[in-house]
């Protein structure tokens, strides 16, 4: 059997957890030569993925936003050596510094687009912990064997970047059964058009674009409402998203739902007419797919990590002028032969991506590729 030391201390929620999670769930059934050891940021929240060949090793001091440099230079590489293990799986977005073989699954877009206007939109505070961050991936680059892109957008990037050849991609997997749902609830949209934002406050989603394009929206009389699902608890970003949208009196344009729980999204869905998402930086977005899924169209910026993942499937504009968004709204309202387009290639894109079976076998595929590079 081969050890392998899985870093999941920044699997906490979203993107990050749902991997880790699927990923072990998958290790759980397959009888394969692997037995991992993971550090995880609790024991709670990933008990249930206990298993015969599946250690898990809580670190939370290490999962501190401020310590993940210390611990990826020097805890987390002391406890895979004391773990015994023959590999390192690193889910982190920095890498160890680990003279073991090391898989890098890379999902911070941050490296990836150092230019992207996203950077400037965080708080000071935010962007000099990702220049921290950003300083740590670039030296310890080099304790990295096979990096791993979730598309080529990505792989291109970190080629051009950093110099990386060795960069093997494997798309995200999707778990479609997860995206239906049952049960139903009433969100009391109302009449007209209703274009979903489905996210988290995060200053990189652009939400604040949001604010001139319902000015427009409303000059225009048009039936068309943003439905943004933020809590103003979240972060003083979202706070002050909220109270501009009652300041300048658009409360009747952007219909903000609050958090919605998993089990209504699929609900949610069926009651709106469109994706909206001006989003700067990604590395990957479910929220795409689950549009996909649900079988509306999507608008989204005009910028590479959104072709990645959406290819001919979506409507672009430019994120940074409410203008082309409302164009493009104006052109998927219009256009039924490309809204139709548009779902047929979605409906394609979703028959491309990977089930979780297929991904746990291409990450292994790489683990015996980063092995078999040291021998």
């Amino acid at each position: 059997m081969i050890k392998v030391f899985v870093n999941g201390i920044s699997a906490k929620s979203g993107g990050g957890r749902s991997i880790l999670t699927n990923f072990l769930r998958v290790a759980q059934t397959v009888d394969d030569r692997f037995r991992y050891v993971v550090a995880v940021p609790d024991a709670e929240s990933y008990a249930d993925l206990a298993h015969d060949r599946i250690q898990l090793l809580p670190m939370p001091h290490a999962s501190q936003t401020m310590r993940i440099p210390l611990s990826s230079t020097i805890t987390l590489p002391r406890a895979a050596c004391a773990t015994g293990a023959d590999l390192v799986f690193n889910l982190s977005d920095i890498p160890l510094r680990s003279y073991l073989p090391q898989v890098f699954l890379f999902d911070w877009p941050y490296a990836a687009f150092p230019d992207s206007p996203a950077w400037e939109l965080a708080s000071r505070k935010e962007r000099a912990v990702r220049h921290a961050k950003l300083f740590f991936f670039k030296h310890l680059l080099p304790f990295v064997d096979v990096m791993i892109a979730q598309n080529d957008v990505l792989a291109a990037c970190l080629h051009r970047q950093y110099g990386l050849a060795a960069v093997r991609v494997v798309p995200n997997a999707v778990s479609l059964d997860n995206l239906a749902g049952e049960t139903r609830h009433d969100f009391a949209l109302g009449a007209g058009v209703k274009l979903l934002c489905l996210s988290r406050y995060y200053s990189h989603k652009n939400i604040e674009s949001f604010l001139p394009l319902a000015e427009l929206l409303k000059r225009a009389a048009a039936e068309i409402k943003i439905i943004v699902t933020v809590d103003g608890m979240d972060s003083p970003g979202a706070a002050a998203f909220l109270e501009q949208v009652a300041a300048r009196g658009l409360g009747d344009t952007i219909i903000n739902l609050g958090s919605v729980p998993m089990a209504l999204v699929p609900s949610l869905y069926q009651q709106t007419d469109a994706l909206l998402l001006p989003t700067l930086l990604e590395s990957f977005s479910g929220t795409y797919v689950e549009a996909m899924f649900h079988q509306r169209p999507i608008l989204t910026s005009d910028l590479p990590f959104a072709h990645g993942v959406c290819g001919a499937a979506a409507y672009y504009f430019d994120p940074a002028d409410p203008d082309t968004m409302f164009a493009a709204i104006n052109a998927m309202l219009s256009d039924p032969a490309g809204r139709a387009d548009r779902l047929a290639a979605a409906n394609a894109r979703l028959a491309e991506m990977l089930t979780w079976e297929q991904a746990y076998a291409a990450y292994t595929a790489a683990f015996a590729e980063a092995l078999k590079g040291r021998k």
